[in-house]
Parts: C-alpha cells; sequence; structure tokens
C-alpha cells in the first residue's frame, strides 16, 4: 500500500563465507543484481578480500587474521588434548554437517559485527551465516537497525537445531530432540535448546525465511518463521548463457560427441549421489545401442583423485577447477547437465545448467522442484535411479527441433527465475509485501 516497487533502497549483506568461489561467490552476484536496480549496497564479510566490489566491510582487517590463525592453531591443540579425557563426548555424524555450538555465543562477537556498521539501512540480507554468526547475531543487528532481515537459506541449518542437512529426520518439525546427528536418545539434548532459542529469536524480530518452495515448505513445518517466501539463486547471466554446442564441442575436442556434463565428485559425500550416478549410467550403458555408448562422454567438473574410468562404461573427462567463465563453456556445450545430489538446498549449478540452455536431470528435492520439468529436462523420482536414467533416455530421444525447443524453455525459466533483474524484483516485492503487512496490522 503506497511503497510501490521503484523504491531504491540501503542494503546491508552480511556473509560469512569468503567470496571468490563456490556457492558464497553468489554473494557477490547479489550485490550486483541490487545496485543495477539502482540500490546502495554493503557487503560485510568475516575477512577481507582484495578484488571484491567497492563497499565491502570486513570484522577483521589482515593483520587481523595473523593472530586469529596463531589463536586457532592454540585451540585446536587443546580441543585435542581434552578429547583425550572426554571419550564419551558424542562425536556428531559427518553427513548432518551438524554445527555443535551455544547460539547465544557466536563465533564472531556481535560487538566486533555491530562497530562495523555506521550507516542506517532499510533492509538486511544474510547469506551463509555459519562460522560467522548465530541468532544471537541476527538479534543484536536488529536491535541496533530495527528493519528487517532476510535470511537467504544456503542449506537447511535456520530451520534445525544444528543440522545442516536433515535428511530423513523430521525432529525439527516438533522443535528438535533426540537427535540423530549426534547420535542422542534424550527429547532435551543441545538441539532441542537450540531449536528454543532460534524461536525465541525469529519470533521476537521482523524477519522473512527465503528458499525454494521445497525449502519453503520445509520451514513452514518448523514453525520457527512467521513469514517466508521464495527466492532463487541469483545468476549472472552475461556469463551464464546459451552458445554454439558444436563450435564448443569442436574446441575442446569433442567434436560429434554426446556431451553429459555433472558437477565435482565427491565418492564420500553421500548427498552428492555418485552412487545414484554411478548406478543411473550403468543401466544407461545397457539401454543403448553400441554406438550411442561410444560416442558418449561423460565430462565431470572440479578436482578428483578417484580413477572414474573404473566406475564408468562411458568415455570419463575429468576438467580440474574451472573459473566461472570456463564453467559457462562447459554448461553450453553439454547436451545433458546431470544433478545426482539427493540432499541439498539447491544446487544452484541446476540454475547455472538452465540459464545456459542445457537442459537437467535431477531428483525431486531443491531448487530442480522449482525448475525442472518436461520442459526443461526430467525431474526423476527420489533415489530412484533407473528413473534418472529413464530421463536421461528421454532428452538423448529428442528430435533435433525439440532439443531447440526445449533449450529455449530452459534458458527462459532460468532468466525468469534467477536473472539479476528477477532477483532483485523478488527482493524488493517482499519487502514491500512485509511493509503492507505492517501497516495492515
Amino acid at each position: 500500500m503506497g511503497f510501490g516497487t521503484d523504491k531504491k533502497l540501503n542494503i546491508l549483506l552480511i556473509s560469512s563465507g569468503t567470496p571468490t568461489d563456490h556457492s558464497p561467490k553468489m554473494a557477490l552476484d547479489m550485490v550486483k543484481s541490487l545496485e543495477l536496480g539502482g540500490h546502495q549496497v554493503d557487503l560485510l564479510l568475516k575477512y577481507p578480500v582484495n578484488d571484491g566490489p567497492v563497499n565491502v566491510l570486513s570484522v577483521y582487517s589482515e593483520s587481523d587474521l595473523y593472530k586469529l590463525r596463531i589463536y586457532n592453531s592454540i585451540n585446536n591443540r587443546i580441543s585435542r588434548f581434552k578429547g583425550i579425557f572426554e571419550p564419551e563426548k558424542i562425536k556428531p555424524v559427518a553427513k548432518y554437517h551438524f554445527i555443535d555450538r551455544n547460539e547465544d555465543t557466536p563465533p564472531v562477537k556481535s560487538s566486533l559485527i555491530l562497530k562495523k556498521i555506521h550507516v542506517k539501512y532499510d533492509l538486511v540480507l544474510v547469506f551463509f551465516w555459519q562460522g560467522m554468526l548465530t541468532s544471537r547475531s541476527i538479534l543484536d543487528i536488529y536491535n541496533k537497525l530495527k528493519v528487517p532481515i532476510f535470511l537467504i537459506s544456503a542449506d537447511m541449518f535456520p530451520m534445525t537445531g544444528g543440522c545442516s542437512y536433515f535428511w530423513d529426520c523430521r525432529n525439527f518439525e516438533n522443535s528438535c530432540g533426540t537427535c540423530p546427528a549426534i547420535g542422542s536418545e534424550f527429547e532435551n539434548d543441545i538441539t532441542k535448546k537450540i531449536f528454543s532459542y532460534k524461536k525465541d529469536v525469529f519470533n521476537n524480530i521482523n524477519c522473512v525465511f527465503l528458499g525454494n518452495s521445497w525449502m519453503i515448505n520445509h520451514a513452514i513445518k518448523s514453525k520457527l518463521f512467521k513469514n517466508v517466501d521464495t527466492i532463487f539463486p541469483v545468476i549472472n547471466e552475461n556469463i551464464f548463457k546459451p552458445q554454439n554446442k558444436q563450435v564448443l564441442k569442436q574446441q575442446f575436442k569433442l567434436k560429434d560427441k554426446i556431451v553429459l556434463f555433472a558437477g565435482a565428485v565427491n565418492v564420500n559425500e553421500e548427498r552428492k549421489g555418485f552412487k545414484y550416478l554411478v548406478e543411473s549410467l550403468q543401466l544407461l550403458s545397457e539401454k543403448v545401442s553400441a554406438s550411442v555408448r561410444k560416442d558418449i562422454v561423460l565430462v565431470i567438473a572440479g578436482d578428483s583423485s578417484i580413477d572414474l574410468q573404473a566406475y564408468f562404461s562411458f568415455e570419463t573427462l575429468k576438467t580440474g577447477q574451472l573459473s566461472y567463465d570456463i564453467l559457462a563453456l562447459y554448461y553450453a556445450m553439454a547436451d545433458i547437465y546431470l544433478s545426482p545430489t539427493i540432499q541439498d538446498a539447491g544446487p544452484m549449478m541446476v540454475n547455472q545448467a538452465l540459464m545456459c540452455g542445457t537442459p537437467v536431470v535431477a531428483f525431486n528435492i531443491g531448487t530442480a522442484c522449482d525448475l525442472v520439468n518436461d520442459d526443461t529436462g526430467y525431474l526423476a523420482k527420489y533415489k530412484d535411479a533407473s528413473d534418472f536414467c529413464h530421463g536421461i533416455l528421454r532428452l538423448l530421444e529428442l528430435k533435433n527441433e525439440e532439443k531447440k525447443t526445449l533449450s529455449e524453455k530452459c534458458c527462459e525459466t532460468s532468466l525468469n527465475k534467477s536473472s539479476y533483474k528477477a532477483f532483485e524484483n523478488k527482493i524488493l516485492e517482499v519487502y514491500v509485501n512485509l511493509l503492507d503487512k505492517q501497516i495492515n496490522h
């Protein structure tokens, strides 16, 4: 009511991750997106960066880093020494990525963060808070600024009592406790205390939880947040864009090949779904003709010490670590992007591939639930390698004209959800709706 969507905001974006690679790099695209919309944005990080945007603040200076390394080294030795005499201490189960800490004692003191905030902002965006913030930090920031705080979720941690990935556990729907992530059999364990603390904070500040619809569905069930809304990873459409596949294949010496592309492989990280990738491609090898099998190349990005060829009957190619510019070329060159991840808030690679006009086969979790369908690829049943294989086959069997139409739809879908303009519009829409809601109440 009366605010309109042309309001220019003064925004503080807080991120604990160093935005040089992987998911934390998205913070830079958030800044660019909002600045292109005419908004003023300050990016507050834990550590300084040398090549970031102009308006970068950091809690620690370069001179602080040396002291921190010494402190952390000593602290780690003390922790290991204590561990000798505390054999009964519960060790978190690795796959849950449990963060064992006191929510009332943030990794970085709130006073250090508040010292860096000298401007009156209209809005605070929080992205990647682990290692820097807790809900106590967010409460302290809110008490100083008294403006809406948007929690842009990179994983499930905001809605749980400590885990970043909850797998089949749904205890967070009942305030956590009896936590499988720490092997707890007690209802009133540390996870229930963490959850209760978060609930007290989020019920007493003006905040919004933002994520894809899959995340939102779970966030609602946690009952931690009064306000939730959908948002998607912001992708730089000037880098991730469709290009001539045949020219790229020739450039990468893959002329006339059918290129299946996948992200970095970590055999030991269950949530990345390597097991299902292997199973589905073994099935694919049995179903396609010998000539097609000969033409297929599986390209996997990122560093990997394992012998991939030992797992697959298709020719495999490891790219090593890729810059965003080169990664975008691989997406654009690929005929299909494979996302076998089985536990993730994203992954944003789905959005990147689609932006390049490349169809995606993914399991029905995370951002794929909103973006992947018969018009953009294939959404396979959860953990069903046979259905994942069926999706690959379906796309391989399309005629050239159908592939062209599919590619156009992929790009259109991702631009509508993940472009710079789409991200800026969504932030402004949620902000205006929140203010209208306050007025009406």
